[in-house]
């Protein structure tokens, strides 16, 4: 079996399992191919280890205990029906232990960052800065942003005109809904009820984009052959590791550092989203156009009277 033909069919399988609410069960390719696993890789690597930090800093010596928000989603963490889990979030914490020369990772779930940090949890994965209370968020591994999506060979970003005309899926109601209610996008919108949905609606052409969480999008982008990432709407927020204790977050971001060097957080990565770039500002669509309100007669009225200026048109 060739290495296309096991990737084509991982990606059938992720589409075939569904996506609801961005989960879905994580394929095992060790399944598809008679080679060592990576799991037996793993532990063969890890007999070596010599811990860089004391068993003092830990919650359990010798082992990294890292928490992963509960509302955590695909690509970034995957719980299977066994309970079993997987995505990039795993990927990171188990390169993230490596590095700091610790022979065991244990997972939980964690719906309050700051308190798992001082209860449970050595670090929390998938953390934006505004989630981490008084916490450190180091690295950087991930960017949240609204992604957009599109059938056509387009090199990201592309400019806003093209949108203009188009038709569009996007989850109603969903946090990416609220993000290009923002924008005067000149598009005709077509509700969907998930993403799979959407994609399967931008395969057979029935819309032209699909607007979504990035990585999400990419995600699911991963399992058709012709359906590329045009850009983002917002400048993307990054994604890193929470840490509250001092000599950790230390180590762990020196530890992060070197796994975004040797290119094992790209392969953590591109397992799950292919080959979406890195979310920074120039992968922002260009020429957006802020949607502004009308302003109701009471505010036209108040403007007046105030004298207050206005651009000129």
């Amino acid at each position: 079996m060739t290495r296309q033909r096991i990737l084509s069919l991982a990606g059938a399988l992720l589409v075939a399992g569904g996506l609801a609410g961005c989960s879905i069960g994580p394929v095992n390719l060790d399944d598809f191919v008679g080679t060592a696993s990576v799991a037996e890789a793993r532990e063969a690597r890890r007999a070596e280890l010599a811990p860089v930090v004391a068993d003092s800093a830990l919650k359990q010596a010798g082992t990294l205990t890292v928490g992963i928000p509960a509302t955590q989603t695909a690509p970034l963490a995957i719980t299977a029906a066994d309970g079993s889990q997987s995505g990039i979030d795993v990927g990171m914490a188990y390169a993230l232990a490596d590095e700091l020369g610790l022979s065991s990772v244990a997972f939980v779930s964690v719906d309050d960052v700051e308190g798992a940090l001082a209860d449970t949890c050595d670090v929390v994965m998938g953390v934006e800065p505004d989630e981490a209370g008084s916490a450190a968020v180091v690295g950087g591994y991930a960017q949240t942003a609204t992604g957009l999506f599109t059938r056509d060979d387009v090199t990201a970003p592309i400019d806003a005109s093209a949108l203009s005309g188009a038709t569009l899926g996007v989850q109603e109601g969903s946090v990416s809904a609220v993000a290009i209610d923002e924008f005067d996008l000149g598009v005709t919108r077509t509700p969907v009820t998930n993403l799979n949905e959407a994609f399967e609606a931008l395969e057979e052409g029935s819309v032209q984009y699909v607007a979504c969480d990035a990585y999400a999008g990419a995600y699911l982008a991963a399992a058709y052959t012709d359906i590329s990432f045009a850009g983002v709407f917002e400048v993307p927020t990054m994604v890193g590791v929470a840490v509250s204790v001092p000599e950790l977050q230390s180590a762990v971001q020196t530890a992060l550092e070197a796994v975004q060097t040797n290119g094992v957080a790209d392969i953590a990565r591109a397992r799950w989203v292919g080959d979406l770039p890195s979310l920074t500002t120039e992968s922002v669509i260009t020429g957006l156009v802020e949607h502004v309100d009308e302003p109701a007669p009471e505010d036209a009225d108040a403007v007046e009277a105030t004298g207050a200026e206005t651009p000129a048109e």
